[in-house]
C-alpha cells in the first residue's frame, strides 16, 4: 500500500510540475482572439485586444495565496454605429492580479489594478440613446451590483469625454485614484459646456473598500454648476452602481427653474431666482425629495417632489404649499416676464410669450399648489389653490380657484397641445365676490358694497395667452345685486362734472345699486356688449360697444339715463383706445332724450332673461336682477301697447289689452 501511495504522490508532483511548466511557457497571446470574440458576442459590439496578453504565474511572497498577475496591452471597444468616433473606449495598458483561491470560492478579489491612458467616449444619440446601452441580459435591480474587492487602484492619464447633442453638452472629465484602498477615494472632475453655458463638475467618492462592502453605505459628495444653476448633493448609496437606497441632502439654486428642464426632461416656466434644499430618497424608480423648502423670488415654498421616468417618459409629481406667495413670482407660468428689466415698458397687457407644444407633449406632471397668504398688486386674493395635470400634451388646471373673502372664482382650464396649435377651453364661475374687496385700494371702497356673480365660457386657439384671448369665442356674464356704489363713481359715469368735483372735495356718499348686468358675446377675440346695464337708485347706466382682446383696444359708450323723466341725460361718455391709455371723453354731438330710458332698457334686457343661468349662479326669481328684467320687460310691452293703440285704425296688440 505504501508503495502505491508513493507512486501516486510522484505522479501528482510530476503533473503539477508539468502544468506549472505549461502555464509558465504558454503563449497567452493565443487567447486574445477567443477572449475578444466572447466579449464582442456578449456586448454585441466589437472588442479587440490588439497588444500582448501575458500572465505571470509567479508566487507573490507577501500574498499568502497563488495570485497570478495579468497584463493586457492595447484594448479597444467599438462605439455605437451612430457614434461620433469609431471607438468608445481605448486602454493602453491594464494590469491586475487576482486571488485564485478566492475566485474558486466565487469571490473576485483584486489585490491590485493599474490602468494607463484610459480614454472613454460616452455620448448620446440625437434620439437620446446612450452608447453605453449594450444588448445584455437585464439584471434584477433588487440585487446589489457585485463590485470586485480592490486593494489598490491606480489611474494614470485617464480621460472621459461626455457628449449629448440633445442638450448641446460636451464635458471633459479626468478621473484619479491612487494609493491603498482604505485611504483612497475616487475623484472625478470635469468642465465643459452645458446648453452653451459653462459647466463644472466635481465628484468625491468613498474608498474602494467602502465601494465593495455590501453592508456599508457608500459616501458621495457632488458639486455641479451649469451657468447660474448650482447643485450640491451629499450622502450615501447602499448600491452606488445601481444608485439604489440613497440617503442624500440636496441644495439647489439658480436664476430660473426653466433651466432645470434639460436635467429632468420636464418643461418648467421662467421664474425669478430660487434657492431650495431637501432630503432625497428613492423608492423603486421614483426619486423623492422630502421636506423641500426654500424661496423663489419673494415667495416661500415647501412640500414634497417626486420624479420618475416610466417607459422613458419623464413624470413629475409635487405637492407644494406657500405661506407667503407673491403672485408676480408665478407670472412666468402664463408667459409673462417674472424679472422684467427696470424701466422697460411692455406695450401689451396680455403675455405674448408662446408655450412650446412639443415640450408639453414630451413629459407628464401632477402638481398640487396651495397658498392662503397671497401678495398681489391689484387683486385682493385670500387663497389660491390649483391642481395641474399634464398627460401626453393635455394640460388641465382643475381646479384653478381663488378665494376673495367669502367669494370664490372657480375655474377649469384645459390646454390641448396634441397639435402644434394649442386648443384651449376655459370655464370660470364667479360666486359672491365682494365689491368692497375689489375696490380695496381705491377711494371708493368705504362707500361701496355688494356681491358679484358671473360666468365665463371660452373656446380658443393660440400658443400664448395673448393669442388665446385674441381668438376666443364664447360668452362673458357678470352680475352684481343689492349693493351700494360710491356716488362719486356714478356721477363720474354720468359725467356730471360739477357735482363730481364737489363730491371729491366733500364726503362721498353711496348710491344704492339694485343690479348690474354685464353680458358680452365673444367672437374671435372681440367682446360685444349684449347688454351691459347698471341700475342705480338715480339712473340706469348702459354701456354699449365692443372690446378687442386681440388688439387690446376698447370702443365703448356709457350713457346715464336719469329715472326722473323731467331731467335730461348727460352727454354719453366715450371710452376708446388701447387698454393701457384709453381716451375717456364726453360725446358732445349726442344727447339722450328725456324719458327715453325705460324703452331702451326694456329692449336691452328682454333677451337677457333667456341667457342668464339664474340657478347655476345661485340666484332665484326673488333676485333683484331677475325682478329688474321682469319689470323692464313689462314696461317695454306696455309702452309698445300704448304706441300701437295710439295709431289710428289699429287694433290693440293681441293679448295686451282691449
Amino acid at each position: 500500500m505504501q508503495h502505491i501511495l508513493k507512486w501516486i504522490g510522484i505522479i501528482l508532483l510530476v503533473l503539477i510540475a508539468a502544468v506549472a511548466l505549461f502555464l509558465a511557457f504558454f503563449d497567452w497571446n493565443k487567447l486574445r482572439g477567443p477572449i475578444s470574440s466572447q466579449i464582442s458576442s456578449k456586448l454585441d459590439r466589437r472588442f479587440e485586444i490588439k497588444g500582448d496578453l501575458d500572465v505571470d504565474m509567479a508566487w507573490t511572497p507577501h500574498i499568502t495565496t497563488w495570485t497570478p498577475r495579468i497584463t493586457v496591452n492595447e484594448m479597444e471597444l467599438a462605439n455605437a454605429d451612430w457614434g461620433s468616433k469609431p471607438e468608445m473606449l481605448t486602454l493602453d495598458r491594464l494590469q491586475f492580479s487576482v486571488r485564485l483561491w478566492d475566485l474558486l470560492k466565487g469571490d473576485v478579489v483584486l489585490p491590485e489594478i493599474h490602468l494607463s491612458k484610459l480614454n472613454a467616449q460616452l455620448e448620446k444619440s440625437a434620439k437620446g440613446k446612450g452608447n453605453w446601452e449594450f444588448k445584455t441580459d437585464k439584471k434584477d435591480e433588487t440585487d446589489r451590483t457585485e463590485i470586485p474587492k480592490i486593494n489598490q487602484l491606480t489611474l494614470k492619464d485617464s480621460k472621459l469625454v461626455y457628449r449629448d447633442p440633445t442638450t448641446d453638452t460636451e464635458l471633459n472629465l479626468t478621473a484619479s485614484a491612487a494609493g491603498a484602498a482604505k485611504e483612497q477615494g475616487v475623484n472625478l472632475q470635469g468642465k465643459g459646456r452645458f446648453q452653451g453655458e459653462r459647466f463644472t463638475l466635481k465628484v468625491q467618492g468613498g474608498s474602494l473598500l467602502e465601494l465593495w462592502e455590501k453592508t456599508k453605505p457608500y459616501p458621495v459628495d457632488l458639486k455641479m454648476a451649469a451657468g447660474d444653476t448650482w447643485v450640491a448633493v451629499e450622502g450615501t448609496f447602499a448600491d452606488p452602481v445601481q444608485l439604489q437606497e440613497p440617503k442624500l441632502t440636496l441644495d439647489l439654486r439658480g436664476d430660473s427653474l426653466a433651466k432645470l428642464a434639460p436635467f429632468i426632461g420636464v418643461p418648467l416656466a421662467e421664474t425669478p431666482p430660487y434657492k431650495f434644499s431637501g432630503h432625497v430618497t428613492r423608492s423603486g424608480e421614483r426619486w423623492v425629495i422630502h421636506d423641500l423648502k426654500g424661496n423663489m423670488g419673494s415667495s416661500d415654498m415647501a412640500g414634497n417632489v417626486e420624479y420618475s421616468s416610466p417607459e422613458d417618459r419623464p413624470f413629475l409629481k409635487a405637492d407644494i404649499k406657500s405661506k407667503r406667495l407673491d403672485f408676480k413670482d408665478l407670472v412666468g407660468f402664463i408667459g409673462a416676464d417674472p424679472t422684467p428689466e427696470e424701466g422697460k415698458k411692455n406695450p401689451r397687457i396680455f403675455p405674448d410669450k408662446p408655450y412650446n407644444p412639443e415640450a408639453m407633449r414630451s413629459a407628464d406632471a401632477d402638481v398640487n399648489f396651495y397658498s392662503d397668504n397671497i401678495i398681489t398688486p391689484n387683486l385682493p386674493f385670500d387663497e389660491f389653490k390649483t391642481h395641474m395635470k399634464m398627460d401626453h400634451g393635455m394640460l388641465t388646471l382643475d381646479p384653478l380657484n381663488f378665494r376673495i373673502d367669502i367669494g370664490q372664482i372657480a375655474s377649469t382650464i384645459q390646454l390641448d397641445a396634441s397639435k402644434d396649435l394649442i386648443a384651449t377651453k376655459a370655464d370660470v364661475n364667479i360666486r359672491k365676490v365682494p365689491l368692497k374687496r375689489l375696490l380695496a385700494d381705491t377711494q371708493f371702497k368705504e362707500e361701496s358694497d355688494g356681491m358679484f356673480f358671473g360666468q365665463i365660457n371660452l373656446d380658443t386657439t393660440g400658443n400664448s395667452v395673448a393669442d388665446m384671448l385674441g381668438h376666443g369665442n364664447g360668452d362673458v356674464l357678470l352680475l352684481m345685486e343689492q349693493g351700494h356704489v360710491s356716488r362719486l363713481l356714478v356721477e363720474l359715469l354720468g359725467l356730471d362734472v360739477a357735482k363730481s368735483l364737489g363730491l371729491l372735495l366733500t364726503n362721498d356718499k353711496s348710491t344704492r345699486v339694485r343690479c348690474i348686468i354685464g353680458s358680452f358675446n365673444v367672437n374671435q377675440g372681440i367682446m360685444k356688449t349684449s347688454p351691459f346695464v347698471i341700475d342705480t337708485a338715480d339712473a340706469n347706466i348702459t354701456i354699449a360697444g365692443q372690446v378687442d382682446l386681440g388688439k387690446e383696444t376698447a370702443d365703448l359708450q356709457i350713457i346715464a339715463h336719469p329715472k326722473d323723466v323731467s331731467l335730461s341725460a348727460n352727454a354719453p361718455l366715450n371710452v376708446k383706445g388701447p387698454f393701457k391709455s384709453p381716451s375717456v371723453k364726453p360725446d358732445t354731438t349726442t344727447l339722450a332724450a328725456k324719458g327715453a330710458a325705460s324703452v331702451a332698457l326694456g329692449a336691452l334686457l328682454t333677451p337677457a332673461a333667456a341667457i342668464i343661468p339664474w340657478i347655476d349662479l345661485g340666484l332665484g326669481k326673488d333676485s333683484a336682477c331677475h325682478a329688474m328684467i321682469d319689470e323692464a320687460k313689462a314696461e317695454s310691452a306696455e309702452t309698445a301697447r300704448k304706441i300701437q293703440q295710439s295709431r289710428p285704425g289699429k287694433a290693440p296688440l293681441k293679448g295686451k289689452g282691449k
